[in-house]
C-alpha cells in the first residue's frame, strides 16, 4: 500500500474517531439536559451542525389531596321552649338531646342530609298558677334533615373548613316521656315540619354545629304550641 493511501486511511479512521466521540459527547449533554425534576426541564435541539438550547418550564404538580364527600356521626345538646301563646299557659326552656347520622357532599354548593334521633324537653305549666310540681315533659322524634349550605373555606386539605346552612326538617313524633301534666302521644301532632339554619365548622376530623330549629306545626293538638330548639353538636366526620 502507498504512502499516501496510508495517510488516507489514517486520516479517515481519526475523523471516525472524532466524529464517534462528538456524538457521543452531544448524547451525554442531550441527557444531563433533558433529565426531569418537579420543576423544570431542558431540550436540545440540533439542526444541522448547530446546536441550540432552549427551557420549557414543567407543569407543576397538581395537589394530589382532593375533596371528597363526606360521612358524620354526631351528637348534641338541645334548649327548646314552645311558644304556647295562650292566656292559659306559660312556658320556660329545658335542656334536651338529640344524635344522628349524615352524609355530606362535595364542592362550593354542598348538600346533606342523614337520619336524626332528637329528645327535646319543653316546660309548660297553669298561667298564674303556683309551681309546686315538675312540669316538664320529653318528646321522641324522627327527624331527617335535607339540608343545602355554602362552604365559605373549603377543607380540601381536611385542616380547617367554615361554612353556613339551611335544611328543611320532617319529624315524626314517636314518644312522649312520663310527665305529670298529663301530655301522652295523642296529645302531640305526629308530624311537625322544622326550618333549621347554623353554621359549622371543621377541624381535622371534628364537626361542631351551632343553630337554630323552628318549628311551623304545633307541638300540641290543642294549643297554639310551635317548638323552637337551639342546638350545639359535635361530630366525628370520615
Amino acid at each position: 500500500m502507498s504512502h499516501s493511501k496510508k495517510i488516507i486511511i489514517a486520516l479517515a479512521f481519526l475523523l471516525s474517531l472524532v466524529f464517534l466521540s462528538a456524538r457521543q459527547s452531544q448524547a451525554q449533554v442531550l441527557i444531563a439536559y433533558t433529565t426531569a425534576t418537579t420543576a423544570d426541564a431542558f431540550v436540545i435541539t440540533t439542526v444541522g451542525a448547530a446546536s441550540t438550547t432552549g427551557f420549557t418550564a414543567a407543569p407543576a404538580k397538581r395537589n394530589s389531596k382532593k375533596e371528597k364527600s363526606t360521612f358524620i356521626i354526631y351528637t348534641g345538646a338541645n334548649f327548646s321552649t314552645l311558644s304556647a301563646e295562650s292566656d292559659q299557659l306559660e312556658h320556660q326552656t329545658e335542656a334536651g338531646f338529640h344524635l344522628g347520622v349524615s352524609w355530606r357532599s362535595k364542592g362550593f354548593f354542598y348538600g346533606q342530609t342523614g337520619i336524626r334521633y332528637n329528645n327535646p324537653v319543653y316546660s309548660i305549666f297553669p298561667a298564674g298558677g303556683i309551681d309546686t310540681g315538675d312540669h316538664k315533659f320529653s318528646v321522641s322524634d324522627i327527624d331527617i334533615p335535607i339540608t343545602g349550605g355554602i362552604n365559605i373555606l373549603s377543607a380540601t386539605d381536611r385542616v380547617l373548613g367554615l361554612r353556613v346552612f339551611l335544611s328543611a326538617v320532617p319529624a315524626f313524633n314517636i314518644g312522649v316521656g312520663d310527665n305529670d301534666e298529663g301530655f301522652a302521644i295523642d296529645s302531640v301532632n305526629t308530624f311537625i315540619f322544622y326550618g333549621q339554619g347554623g353554621i359549622g365548622v371543621d377541624v381535622l376530623f371534628l364537626v361542631i354545629e351551632a343553630g337554630y330549629n323552628y318549628g311551623f306545626t304545633d307541638l300540641l293538638k290543642n294549643f297554639d304550641s310551635k317548638p323552637g330548639q337551639i342546638f350545639v353538636n359535635l361530630g366525628f366526620r370520615f
